[in-house]
């Protein structure tokens, strides 16, 4: 039997791989295994959107990906000639107020190598067969491409393998199934169409729908409902379903990838089952109208690494991962459920549907709260974890100041941390690009305190406070204090204190995922220890 690695990933998808990433960050370099091949290159998944690309940046990948994809800035819908309605997929409150078209097998080529860089590889051909968990760990049977079975013993098994599972259904992880009976093709073609490039286009007709997406090199996506969908769609399927539905040429040319499926969605009973977790597909599965299945699982993984890297090493009790469950079940069953409904809405026939339909998209391109709050909601921005027993907060409506901004009041525990540019003796920078780091980090806002000697004092006792927890950063109004100024930061315009809602001097922790885990409007550093002692306990409650 082979003595296995702490942490075992099944599955070297996107999700999968966003997790070896995030373990071996903090020092846990797992085993990936994959069914597939090393050259597969999956194209179904072609949205990567703000939330996502905020994680890539974290991982230093944003860029190459923005580079390699195309910049979307709005969804477009018709009803033959006529355009319904536009919607501003800008509208999201991030430093990337995009979505970004590019084919997942480029973006899982970036996760591929920045995993290798931190020393993870991938056992390619090798399926994972059998699994028998107990208190201590998981053994797993493999099964290599050329025959060869392997016996292997772990501390923590992840599937991160797909909507069928092998590790989901040999744990007994029961999920609820449903048919949406609405079969699709989809497939990159080339065709000479006046479109603008910086948008997808959704056509609207009796028979059905027809939505492109434009790729790099030239090229378009078609995705398209096709009743009962050919198992290999050729040029004359997507031409036949163009030429029908919408006022584009129908000649295309130079297929270059098709595929075809029936959406069915599924939702797990528990993303943990004792040493077994869930996570992506194998975790939940639906409709891609809305392309947030594979940025869903990103997020899965996101939450899921930095919580389990503490259990394996020690500095946190396995209760923690109860709290996986707990924040991003949730998420899953509400992503599931806006998809079922969104693709019975744009793929219904009847005509009381087409007729409502049409009049929702006409008021939606008249409403901008409303367009502002879709593009929270498609940017992935609207999810929280306020609920969560992780988070909490010793805050308070303090007086405003002169420099206060009255409408901010600052992301409460369990929301997104909010990006701003502070300057250090080194330059301008990114509050996100200072938060980095693998770890928790602590913001201490000093509101009117300029005082060098005090903000020194709170600059050691904030990093005293974060001891193997994270970093510390003090960020000041103004101009930063004369002499040292390692660990803080300057907010020469205020930007930072009103978009978090300070003030008077105040503490913010940000967790590894950048959620918001305490703000208190006093620089109180027992509240940080309280918070820590809370997150590693032994009594997470699930």
């Amino acid at each position: 039997m082979t003595v296995g690695p702490d942490v075992l990933i099944a599955g070297a998808g996107p999700t999968g791989l966003v997790l070896a990433i995030e373990l071996a960050r903090r020092g846990v370099i797992p085993r990936v295994v994959d069914a597939g091949a090393a050259d597969h290159r999956e194209s179904r998944a072609v949205s990567i959107v703000a939330r996502t690309l905020e994680v890539l940046d974290d991982l230093g990948l944003a860029e190459d990906a923005i580079d390699r994809g195309v910049p979307l800035h709005a969804l477009n819908f018709y009803q033959g000639t006529t355009t319904l309605a536009e919607m501003d997929v800008t509208a999201v409150d991030s430093p990337f107020p995009l979505d970004l078209c590019i084919p997942q097998w480029q973006t899982v080529g970036l996760l591929r190598e920045r995993a290798a860089e931190l020393g993870v590889s991938v056992d390619w051909g090798t399926r994972l067969l059998e699994q028998k968990a107990s208190e201590h760990g998981v053994t797993v049977e493999l099964q290599h491409d050329d025959g060869r079975r392997e016996r292997c013993e772990t501390s923590w098994l992840v599937g991160a393998d797909g909507a069928h599972s092998t590790v989901r259904e040999a744990a007994g992880i029961g999920r609820k199934r449903a048919d949406l009976r609405r079969g699709f093709i989809l497939g990159d073609v080339a065709a000479d169409w006046p479109l603008t490039r910086d948008r997808f286009h959704v056509y609207f007709a009796r028979s059905g729908l027809v939505a492109v997406f434009p790729m790099a090199g030239g090229h378009w996506r078609i995705l398209a409902d096709a009743g009962e969908p050919p198992s290999a769609p050729g040029l004359d399927a997507f031409a036949a379903l163009v030429a029908d539905r919408t006022p584009l040429d129908p000649r295309l040319r130079d297929l270059r990838w098709s595929s075809s499926f029936v959406a069915r969605e599924s939702l797990a009973e528990r993303l943990r089952d004792g040493r077994v977790l869930l996570a992506g597909d194998a975790a939940h599965n639906h409709s891609p109208v809305g392309g947030q299945g594979m940025n869903t699982g990103m997020q899965d993984a996101y939450n899921l690494g930095w919580k389990l890297a503490l259990v394996v090493t020690g500095d946190a009790a396995e209760t923690l991962l109860d709290s996986y469950h707990a924040e991003r079940w949730p998420v899953a069953k509400a992503v599931v459920d806006a998809t079922s409904a969104t693709t019975r809405v744009v793929t219904g026939s009847t005509l009381i549907v087409r007729r409502a339909r049409r009049h929702a998209l006409r008021l939606l391109g008249r409403l901008n709260p409303v367009q502002q709050r879709l593009s929270e909601a498609f940017g992935e921005h609207l999810v929280h974890y306020r609920d969560s027993r992780l988070v909490f907060q010793r805050w308070r409506e303090s007086p405003a100041r002169a420099w206060s901004d009255l409408a901010s009041t600052g992301p409460r525990p369990g929301e997104l941390m909010r990006d701003a540019y502070l300057e250090r003796r080194d330059g301008p920078v990114a509050l996100r690009h200072l938060l980095r780091g693998p770890g928790h980090h602590l913001l201490l806002f000093a509101a009117d305190t300029t005082d060098p000697a005090a903000l020194a004092a709170w600059r050691s006792a904030a990093r005293t406070a974060m001891a193997g927890h994270g970093e510390a950063h003090v960020i000041t109004r103004g101009h930063l204090p004369p002499g040292p100024a390692a660990g803080i930061a300057a907010d020469l315009r205020s930007e930072a204190h009103n978009r978090y809602g300070v003030r008077r001097s105040s503490l913010y922790i940000v967790r590894p995922d950048k959620y918001i885990g305490y703000r208190g409007d006093s620089v109180d550093f027992t509240a940080a220890n309280d918070y820590f002692r809370a997150l590693t306990a032994t009594d997470v409650a699930r």
